[in-house]
């Protein structure tokens, strides 16, 4: 299947609660989803060029959130209400590494520090803050290897 263009960044996620990953691409700010559930194409304007892409299910509804991290900051927009969640989490140089850290079925913020190896993780299920050492100086997070 040939979906999106050359300069295109993957975002495969399964934004329709299907329980199957939906081809979707980020392009200068606008979101492309292939809806696996009825093969539509949402087209979604969220975020900026340069924004990191960070989809995940920050809200619980089984549907993938479209998200993006800038200098600190990530920006969801919620499928379960249409609003926008504005996180300040992060410094401007860390990767952006969300995932399901505590098991609740919710996608944890959390950023990778390069510089001190350390992992930062809000929990989703109560918002407790973890740090973790992990890695060495010159590591690459494997998620986010095809991210960016």
């Amino acid at each position: 299947i040939q979906f999106g263009s050359l300069n295109d960044r993957p975002v495969a996620a399964d934004y329709d609660g299907d329980g199957r990953a939906d081809l979707a691409v980020y392009r200068a700010g606008l979101w492309i989803i292939l809806q696996s559930r009825d093969s539509s194409v949402r087209i979604q304007q969220f975020g900026l060029t340069s924004d990191k892409t960070v989809p995940g299910d920050y809200d619980g509804d089984g549907k993938s959130d479209i998200a993006v991290y800038r200098g600190g900051v990530w920006y969801i927009f919620q499928s379960k209400t249409g609003s926008v969640r504005v996180e300040n989490f992060g410094l401007a140089t860390d990767t952006p590494q969300p995932g399901d850290y505590d098991g609740d079925g919710k996608t944890d913020i959390a950023v990778f520090r390069q510089s001190n190896t350390k992992w930062y993780v809000i929990q989703s299920s109560n918002r407790l803050y973890r740090e973790v050492e992990f890695g060495m100086t010159g590591d690459i997070p494997v998620s986010s290897v095809y991210q960016y």
